[in-house]
């Protein structure tokens, strides 16, 4: 915006010298004949003030030919102006784009992070209800999977080939071995633990698109989604993830839970169209 005040001002001041030179140029020439001779003074008023320029005495052509020029100079700040606006706001939304999706990455990260210890700390696992040497046992093999992973990774950095193939190769190896501790609890127990440690265990749908294909099913704002193609749903990753597997179109059955009362909707598998929050409900 400064390079657009910088233009608007030089043409302005362009704008002025040329105003300047068609006002005051026959003036000029009432100033020589003063010099010549002092005594036209009194016989020509017009001389007495230089500067009184009559309407008479200005050129209609030049008159017309300074307006031109300056709608052209008007003109052209304008387009200037509107071109360097455009260019900023492109700028800045390029940048406002990038921003946000790096905080959407960092923000997933932390949020994955975040989860991962309180699902694997032993004294949640312990609140939760779940055995002692059980939660013990399960914090061991986890805490072993993510030092592997760390040493992997400074391996990786030290020799030269982190985010290479044969680095994610490695890496796949390492999460098969990955603990899972929905698999180790079963979907009863693991609802039980969620609850218990107070954490969110239900999917609970904070809006719906119009026209879309939760919409057009019948689902509704407000609803708790329980299971989706015979899998319960703990989380709103697990949701996302299981509307992207299997064939896309193919109709699969969505529970959700509404003021008390169980319905089931038969939806495509794809987007639904809806957005997601958590919520935690009694299993």
């Amino acid at each position: 915006m400064q390079k657009s005040s910088l233009l608007i001002s030089l043409g302005f001041l362009l704008t002025g010298f040329i105003s300047a030179y068609f006002v005051f140029g026959d003036n000029k020439e009432n100033l020589a004949e003063i010099n010549k001779n002092p005594a036209a003074v009194s016989n020509n008023p017009a001389l007495a003030n230089p500067f009184a320029v009559k309407e008479s005495s200005i050129d209609a052509d030049r008159l017309n030919y300074l307006e031109s020029e300056l709608a052209l100079v008007k003109q052209q700040l304008h387009e200037v102006n509107q071109t360097l606006q455009q260019l900023a706001a492109s700028s800045e939304t390029e940048a406002n784009t990038s921003r946000h999706e790096q905080s959407n990455s960092g923000y997933r990260n932390r949020y994955a992070s975040v989860l991962r210890q309180r699902l694997y700390n032993l004294d949640n696992l312990i609140r939760g209800g779940i055995d002692p040497a059980l939660a013990e046992d399960i914090v061991r093999r986890k805490n072993s999977i993510e030092l592997q992973r760390l040493a992997l990774q400074d391996r990786a950095t030290r020799d030269g080939y982190l985010n290479t193939p044969r680095y994610y190769d490695e890496l796949a190896k390492i999460n098969k071995q990955d603990v899972s501790l929905r698999e180790e609890l079963g979907d009863d127990r693991y609802d039980e633990y969620l609850y218990n440690s107070k954490q969110n265990n239900r999917i609970r749908i904070s809006s719906v698109m119009l026209g879309s294909a939760a919409e057009q099913a019948g689902i509704e704002k407000g609803d708790i989604v329980l299971s989706y193609d015979n899998q319960r749903m703990f989380s709103w990753q697990e949701l996302k993830d299981a509307t992207s597997e299997g064939e896309l179109g193919e109709y699969v059955a969505i529970n959700i839970y509404r003021q008390g009362e169980i319905y089931s909707f038969s939806v495509p598998r794809g987007p639904l169209g809806i957005q997601l929050g958590a919520t935690r409900l009694a299993p």
